[in-house]
């Protein structure tokens, strides 16, 4: 972008030379601007590193990354390393799930026990993918009171291995009665989309998001595989020490939380999956949507998305925000604007609110308005 900003002002300073060389101030006082926020972030949350991404109608704005991928060898962070992105992860599922439905290879209104049977409670009603894509499924999440549920320790081959743990566990609500976030719903329907597909959900995040939209840098975070340029994981704790986080294994929960991903690469999936050709209109129109509950009640979620309306209700963004173990994700797109924010960071908070999001969400993006 900054090549292209360049060679059009040679191109045209014949025409509009004040305007050119104005418009190359604007950007190189923004990229500063942005630049000097990462630094910031690093300065408040005592974190490794952070990444962040601006993209306009498909065109990066800016593109950084500050810090170090391992403090213990000094490895500085680049716009190529690989992160955790923690529940970012579920509009990549969600996207996998349109593009199998767009080839009638999964039905998005029935049971989804149909493909995972093991799930348990039939008779509360049938459990649909728009269900679990827009939280509704009555599917539990993690209990974070409990750290052997929320924190996986043992390595699983299959993801059917490991919803063996929780496929018996009873539904907190009857489907689509009520609104409950839950990452154990999500992989169900990754195991969903392995068995429509016949491939591995690895093999599902290449074939029909990473090689279509070329995005070099999203691969799950395979807990066993030597992976170039994976970041080590860091957490900042209330004694003010940053160190090495608390071993999370990824293998039970690549659809939820378990991909590894950049800013540059969220940006890119982001735009191809709102204003790109990645879905099929009809099935876009999920992903922009707010879902509703059994009793019309809005939920605000979409089929994978997070729906930020202003006071007038209007929407004004889609978002989705992650956090795991050593990483923290967040990516908004702006439909007025065409406009995506993404940010990546290899450190979470045990204890506290992060400045993380408040730069993600809010200072980022002004300095690009």
């Amino acid at each position: 972008m900054k090549t292209f900003t360049v060679l059009a002002c040679l191109v045209l300073a014949s025409l509009a030379p004040s305007a050119c060389a104005g418009q190359q101030t604007r950007n190189n006082s923004s990229n500063a601007e942005a630049d000097a926020l990462l630094r910031d972030i690093l300065d408040r949350d005592q974190s490794a590193g952070v990444m962040a991404t601006v993209m306009r109608d498909g065109e990066m704005l800016w593109s950084g990354a500050a810090g170090y991928a391992d403090l213990e060898a000094q490895i500085e962070l680049t716009t190529q390393t690989r992160m955790r992105i923690g529940s970012v992860s579920k509009p990549f599922t969600a996207a996998i799930v349109l593009r199998l439905a767009g080839r009638e290879e999964l039905d998005l209104d029935g049971d989804i026990r149909n493909l995972v049977p093991e799930l348990a409670a039939p008779q509360q009603g049938i459990i649909t993918a728009r269900n679990i894509a827009s939280h509704t499924s009555g599917i539990r999440h993690y209990d974070f009171n409990d750290i052997m549920d929320a924190n996986n320790f043992l390595y699983f081959p299959s993801l059917t291995d490991a919803l063996a743990r929780t496929a018996s566990d009873p539904l907190v609500s009857q489907p689509g009665e009520q609104f409950h976030y839950s990452s154990l719903a999500y992989n169900v329907l990754g195991v969903a989309a392995e068995r429509a597909s016949n491939q591995s959900f690895g093999e599902l995040l290449t074939s029909e998001i990473a090689e279509p939209l070329g995005l070099a840098n999203t691969i799950i975070d395979h807990p066993l595989n030597i992976i170039e340029n994976r970041t080590r994981f860091y957490t900042h704790f209330p004694d003010g020490v940053t160190r090495n986080t608390i071993w999370r294994d990824s293998s039970d929960f690549y659809p939820s939380g378990g991909i590894l991903s950049t800013a540059e690469d969220l940006a890119a999936f982001t735009n191809a999956m709102f204003a790109g050709d990645l879905l099929p209109p009809s099935f876009r129109a999920d992903v922009m949507t707010e879902a509703m509950t059994n009793d019309g009640a809005p939920t605000g979620y979409s089929f994978g998305w997070q729906i930020v309306r202003n006071e007038a209700g209007i929407i004004i963004h889609y978002e989705h925000g992650g956090e795991t173990n050593g990483g923290y994700a967040f990516v908004r797109y702006t439909p007025a604007s065409g406009t995506v924010v993404a940010m990546v960071g290899n450190t979470n908070q045990a204890v506290g609110e992060p400045y993380f999001f408040e730069g993600a969400r809010n200072a980022l993006p002004a300095i690009f308005e």
